[in-house]
């Protein structure tokens, strides 16, 4: 509400044709995509190796040895930058069934080692349409830029604040977060320009004999902002 008891009121903002909302869902329909094509990838955990062997050795050895299942598209062995050891091995398969039939290798030999398998399955359960969602939002909230705005009435319960920010600053950029403290406000925008589009807003009259100040504050990579959000 403003000082004279009357609802908070801000003035409307035109949003841009290809709204921040429409280009954020846009963003997440292509990692949807692009999580599905890692999906339909079998990932095959191999244990059991020597791990002091030649990797040029070993590479060529389970690359035969899964070439029946599907296609090999890469196989991946890491090695212990001190010891020098194969620590762990790998490898990704195309193909329908390649699972299936990968794991029927289990226990087979190379050289005088017998092999354990696993597939390599996703730990957190979810739909790729869920995991996308959540690598966007955690994707623009870590390349968030932040201001911070002043001049609102103090009155304000936090949710109606929360509310009314949220509506004016709408047409600037995709709005991650609003942090309210005692005497400020913090509005994490993420998308081109939004910095400077709020920054136009600074002095807005809000009725009521409130002024809206907005201030930018530097950006600072993973945090959006020098400074924590419990300022």
């Amino acid at each position: 509400m403003d000082g004279d008891g009357s609802p908070l009121s801000l003035p409307r903002r035109r949003v841009p044709e290809a709204s921040h909302a429409q280009r954020t869902e846009n963003f997440v329909q292509h990692m949807k995509i692009w999580m599905d094509i890692c999906a339909s990838r079998t990932m095959i955990r191999v244990e059991g190796f020597n791990t002091s062997s030649d990797r040029l050795v070993l590479y060529r050895a389970l690359k035969d040895l899964f070439e029946p299942c599907g296609e090999v598209e890469h196989i991946e062995i890491r090695v212990d930058p001190e010891s020098k050891l194969i620590r762990s091995c790998l490898v990704n398969l195309l193909g329908q069934g390649a699972k299936e039939k990968a794991l029927l290798l289990n226990g087979s030999k190379v050289g005088e080692r017998t092999l354990t398998l696993s597939a390599v399955e996703p730990t957190d359960g979810l739909t790729t349409s869920v995991r996308a969602a959540k690598y966007v939002a955690n994707f623009q909230k870590n390349r968030s830029e932040v201001i911070r705005v002043t001049g609102y009435d103090p009155s304000l319960p936090q949710e109606d604040l929360k509310s009314a920010l949220f509506k004016h600053f709408a047409a600037c950029g995709e709005i991650t977060d609003i942090f309210v403290r005692d005497s400020y406000t913090l509005v994490h925008l993420y998308g081109l320009g939004s910095l400077q589009r709020a920054a136009k807003l600074h002095q807005t009259d809000i009725g009521g004999g409130f002024t809206l100040s907005v201030e930018t504050l530097p950006f600072q990579a993973g945090r959006g902002f020098s400074g924590t959000s419990d300022d």
